[in-house]
Order: C-alpha cells, then structure tokens, then sequence
C-alpha cells in the first residue's frame, strides 16, 4: 500500500485542498511553509515589491551541494586528524566529513606542539633501509 503525503496549511492548521509547499531563504537560514491558495497569493501578493527589484543570484537553486575539505589537505593529512582525533577521544566518523570542533581541537594541538621534525637516522639505518627497499635512493 502506498504512503500519501497530505499537506495542511500552516496558517489555518485546516486547509488541505490544493496546499503547496514552499521553500525560501531568509538571512541565511532555509525555510518552508505549507500554503493553501488563499494564503499562497497573499504571500505573492507580500513579496510582489521586492520581486520586482530584486535580483536571482547567480547559481540559485543548486541544491545539495557537498562541503569540501580545504583543497591543500592531503589524504595522508585527513587520515593523520581522524587517528590524532580517535587517540584523544574524539568521535569521528571513519569517512565523510570530519567535525569543525574536531579539525579546530587538532590545529590547536598541532600549534602547541610547535613544528616537529623527523628524526634523522644514522648511515647504518639508511644502509638497511636501502636493503628493505630496492627502490630507495633511485
């Protein structure tokens, strides 16, 4: 049996014939309301002014658009934050994106460790490196 989706005007709390959704922006923050006719043109009606001098902004109506990672981060980085995240308690996800608390508790640590440097090896460890790997030194 199929599912049906009735809307109910959200002004009246009554209305069901012929209510629309819809969705609009408002300083940054998405809304939607449910609109019966009657409601729905004095919405246009309210609007009308501002239409007429309003301009649509480029690349309106994208929808869904995935958040990135900062373009200089590695996967080498992402991996090393999600390791450094889960040895220090945080609850990160394995994949997808990586929580801003998270990413900001770990540039905090990484500032207050100050730079590290890798430990230099002596010639007898570069010797045996080069024995494990017949690519080293090329």
């Amino acid at each position: 049996m199929a599912d049906r989706l009735i809307l109910v005007d959200d002004l009246d709390e009554e209305s069901i014939k012929d209510v629309e959704r819809i969705d609009f922006m408002w300083r940054g923050t998405e809304y939607e309301i449910d609109l019966n006719p009657e409601h729905l043109a004095e919405y246009d009606e309210a609007l009308a002014p501002l239409l007429k001098v309003a301009r649509v902004k480029q690349g309106a109506g994208r929808k869904g658009r995935k958040a990135t990672k900062p373009k200089s981060e590695t996967t080498a980085e992402t991996k090393k934050m999600r390791d450094w995240a889960k040895a220090n308690g945080h609850d990160v996800p394995d994949r997808g994106p990586i929580p801003r608390e998270v990413r900001e508790a770990y540039a905090r640590a990484q500032a207050e460790s100050g730079p590290s440097v890798p430990p230099q090896g002596t010639q007898e460890d570069a010797a045996e490196a080069a024995t494990q790997n017949p690519y080293a030194g090329r």
